[in-house]
């Protein structure tokens, strides 16, 4: 008796949790994917430009002058250094992929003439703000996160355990039934 009402308890634990569950899990699956196929869709992250051709590092433009560049551009979210979030070289492209620390702005700048050459959205850091929660609140990254894991976890046991209750219970009858 006593294994049927755990069985049922676990049964309907498992529901209402998977109803909580599947809201994250769409929105993680629906960002993972988004995040995973990034550099095959434009419209996700932009793809890069080619800066002009140069012979040594020598020719790359002073930090500065990207910066003045990206400010010119009259962009609310990027108006003083603080407002950039990160600024990345790609030598091999000679390009410099300046960030935004809001509103996911991507402005791409020739590292020879320090001309813009980009500005677009970056979309994937949205999806990946949202994937990981923080798009919401800094909190539901830092407390919510973990508790969406342990939420999976337990959706994750109890869903092996009324897979495997069945299964024993037969087996249990039949090596009944032979004796």
């Amino acid at each position: 008796m006593g294994n049927s009402i755990m069985f049922r308890f676990t049964r309907s634990l498992h529901k209402i949790i998977g109803l909580i569950a599947a809201l994250f899990l769409a929105i993680i699956a629906v960002t993972g994917f988004l995040l995973a196929t990034k550099d095959t869709f434009g419209w996700i992250k932009p793809p890069s430009s080619k800066g002009a051709k140069m012979e040594s590092f020598g020719e790359v433009v002073p930090m500065n002058q990207v910066g003045e560049a990206v400010f010119a551009l009259g962009i609310a979210e990027l108006k003083v250094w603080a407002d950039i979030e990160r600024v990345d070289y790609r030598p091999s492209k000679n390009i410099f992929k300046v960030l935004s620390e809001r509103g996911y702005h991507e402005i791409q700048v020739d590292g020879k003439t320090g001309e813009v050459l980009s500005v677009s959205s970056r979309n994937d850091q949205l999806s990946e703000d949202i994937h990981d929660l923080s798009f919401f609140a800094d909190w539901m990254h830092a407390y919510w996160l973990p508790v969406v894991a342990v939420i999976l976890l337990t959706l994750a046991i109890s869903g092996v355990g009324m897979y495997f209750t069945p299964v024993v219970r037969r087996w249990k009858f039949k090596r009944k039934s032979k004796e």
